[in-house]
């Protein structure tokens, strides 16, 4: 009963409740569950019927399935082939983590109602929603702790937790498209970045472990994601620093840690390539097909500021927080130049992949995962003793960001083409 009563923790318990409260009005009755899973989140969804309910890696039941449970959605398809042989272009990470929620959608389906347990009826959606909510919450606990770590004070912290959740798009991919990717990945990462900011301090066994299960997981929810594995510097007062942490790994005495960790990172990566194998005979393919990253062909500027998916247009509380490096210059500068330079690869990187909007999407969706940083970058602004126009500055943001995302759902803002006349046009109107 004590942690309630810390700040921080009570504002995650509000942001819970807020999301449990619009997801049942939203997504829970019957006629609107049906699009809980749909676009992308069908493919990502799909490993696990085809594997615990219907034991087809073919995803054959695809058809019959989806003339069952009719959405207003165009149908998708995620089924490549490969050597001649049925896959799933997306990767089976997010149905990794959604597993004991689908357990859980089995056993009240087939002990409590009368529905098919076909992995498709009423439980089956609800419970990805539910799982999209537990995961935000542990995502928002793990940036708590991280900033903790950091010695920021938990008044601060709240107004961070509030930022990430209600002024980027981590509300949307919460409730409104919960079977994606992002917020399964934005907990593995928040998760991720705490452990190795532990392990940075204490470099504890127990730690390293989990850096690389959470690595791991991180991996086969979306391998591009793989790349957050290149902050771990910033988290050192230096490079030589980190060296230094480094090569006490190798020391003979912790032969046994080193092999083992990279046994459960191994273990955990290669969980993809079986699947792969048993599918088509190969461990290895790449199910995008033409879809690639144009390392040439770049649209960095588009990517962060066009009126179609700009980043810091839509969300404008990300570009905000970049001023958090200013701060963090003046306490070390070795960590303020490292993150920068990581955020404007990761921001390179996105913008070259062939869509480089991302579809239809609610601003740069690629960048939910990577929230933890923004909101590390946000707690040093507000650290700053005149720090009202800071908090004044999230508020509006909080206010642009709902009445977007509003837009976006009900199609006023239109989910891929925008531009400068139609954002106007639009603006701030519920109509």
């Amino acid at each position: 009963m004590q942690m309630f009563k810390k700040p921080s923790v009570i504002t995650i318990f509000i942001i819970g409740l807020i999301t449990v409260v619009i997801s049942s009005n939203l997504n829970w009755p019957a006629k609107f569950s049906n699009g809980i899973i749909e676009s992308d989140a069908k493919g990502y969804y799909a490993w696990l019927p085809a594997i615990f309910i219907y034991q087809d890696l073919s995803f054959s039941f695809k058809e019959e399935v989806e003339e069952k449970y009719p959405h207003g959605a165009i149908p998708y398809e995620y089924r490549i082939l490969s050597n001649g042989k049925v896959s799933n272009k997306y990767y089976a990470g997010t149905a990794f983590l959604i597993a004991p929620f689908f357990a859980i959608a089995n056993f009240i389906t087939i002990l409590f109602t009368d529905l098919p347990a076909d992995g498709y009826s009423y439980w089956y959606p609800v419970l990805v929603n539910i799982a999209s909510i537990f995961y935000l919450l542990a995502g928002l606990i793990f940036i708590r702790k991280l900033l903790l770590n950091f010695k920021f004070n938990e008044g601060l912290i709240s107004w961070v937790l509030l930022a990430v959740f209600f002024a980027t798009n981590l509300f949307y991919y919460t409730i409104v498209e919960p079977g994606m990717s992002h917020i399964y990945s934005f907990f593995c990462i928040s998760a991720f970045l705490y452990y190795l900011n532990k392990w940075a301090i204490f470099v504890n066994p127990k730690q390293l472990a989990l850096v690389s299960l959470f690595l791991g997981i991180i991996i086969i929810i979306r391998p591009i994601n793989g790349l957050i594995i290149f902050i771990a510097p910033f988290f050192f007062n230096g490079f030589n620093e980190f060296t230094g942490k480094v090569a006490i790994i190798f020391k003979s005495r912790n032969t046994k840690l080193m092999i083992g960790s990279l046994v459960l990172l191994v273990s955990i990566i290669s969980f993809q390539p079986t699947l792969y194998f048993i599918q088509t005979g190969s461990f290895f393919l790449y199910s995008y097909g033409d879809e690639t990253f144009q390392f040439r062909a770049f649209h960095l500027f588009d990517f962060l500021f066009s009126f179609k998916k700009g980043a810091f247009l839509y969300h404008p509380i990300l570009l905000i927080s970049l001023l958090g490096l200013l701060y963090l210059w003046r306490e070390n500068r070795y960590k303020a130049t490292y993150l920068l330079l990581f955020l404007i690869s990761i921001f390179y990187i996105f913008s070259c992949w062939w869509s480089w909007w991302y579809g239809g999407s609610f601003g740069q969706r690629v960048l939910v995962e990577f929230l933890p940083l923004f909101a590390l970058l946000l707690a040093y602004l507000l650290s700053i003793k005149r720090n009202l126009w800071v908090k004044i500055s999230i508020v509006l943001c909080m206010l642009l960001c709902q009445i977007q995302t509003y837009q976006y759902r009900y199609f006023i803002i239109h989910w891929e083409d925008m531009n400068k006349e139609k954002y106007w046009e639009v603006f701030l109107k519920l109509k």
